[in-house]
């Protein structure tokens, strides 16, 4: 089971402001969204979008995953924001990256939709307005989309950028492109900027920076065995979204996925909303089993 939380009328409008930015920035999703970067409070939270001043107003009941497997989906405090945080301990989740190059995006209603057994689910990293993968991806096993370490504009080409991938050892692991090596790895998604590399910060990310915008990344213990999902509940910039991973969840590696058009959903959260979709590639977890 997981807990959800009950909010004032507030969060209806902060869900609808941010589903007409994601309807804007759909069309620059290849360029992530936001241009770069110039220059804990914990409570069990739905992960849909929600007005930060209304997440004072909580309270908690249980609601059940697609199998009864609780999911630690919380809301941490990080220097101002609040960010929606999913952690995935891998002995306890099935974690996949999946895409289909036959369609033309998938919503997220009809994934799961499709899948009753996912318990979480993200769009994975930025992607092309033919709704393919930027870059690399990767699903058991299979290249359907090849590495791409070309120069560019936008966050994808802010270098380093990053692979995020599940291996068959059943570890993750968040990589600098140019040192990724498909040996053994069943997943995988690459986006960019790199938010943590070997617990140093992008060196382009500044301290205070006004670039500020909605945010999902992904980032793994340094042990591996652990993939956590993060989402901004409000505009933040870069250095705070990578410190979060960094001093709050103990990452040493993270990757930035994409930005306002993003969705993080936990089961027990309800119907997504109108504007979840379309996506190339998704990150989802099931109950490990399934």
């Amino acid at each position: 089971m997981r807990k959800i939380t009950t909010v004032s009328g507030g969060a209806v409008g902060a869900l609808l402001a941010r589903s007409l930015i994601a309807a804007v920035g759909l069309a620059a999703v290849l360029t992530g969204c936001t241009a770069p970067d110039p220059g804990p409070a914990v409570v069990t939270v739905t992960a849909t979008a929600i007005d930060p001043e209304a997440a004072s107003d909580v309270t908690e009941s249980p609601s059940a995953t697609a199998s009864g497997v609780q999911v630690d989906a919380r809301v941490v405090d990080h220097l101002g924001n609040r960010y929606e945080v999913v952690t995935l301990p891998l002995d306890q989740w099935n974690v996949r990256v999946d895409w289909d190059p036959r369609a033309d995006g998938v919503m997220l209603t009809d994934l799961l939709a499709a899948d009753p057994s996912i318990a979480v689910a993200t769009n994975a990293g930025i992607f092309t307005p033919e709704f393919a993968p930027g870059g690399l991806l990767v699903s058991e096993g299979v290249t359907l989309r090849d590495l791409n370490l070309a120069d560019g504009g936008g966050n994808f080409h802010l270098k380093p950028n990053g692979v995020f991938e599940m291996r068959d050892d059943g570890t993750a692991a968040v990589v600098d492109s140019t040192a990724y090596s498909a040996g053994g790895v069943q997943f995988a998604t690459q986006s960019g900027p790199a938010l943590l590399l070997g617990g140093q910060v992008h060196p382009d990310f500044r301290e205070g920076s006004t670039n500020l915008a909605f945010r999902s990344g992904v980032g793994v213990s340094p042990d591996g065995r652990t993939v956590y999902l993060a989402l901004s509940w409000s505009l933040t910039n870069f250095h705070d979204f990578a410190t979060l991973f960094r001093d709050e969840l103990g990452c040493d590696d993270a990757l930035y996925l994409d930005g306002q058009i993003s969705r993080l959903w936990v089961a027990g959260d309800g119907e997504p909303d109108a504007f979840a979709g379309p996506f190339a590639g998704m990150i989802t977890a099931r109950p490990a089993g399934q």
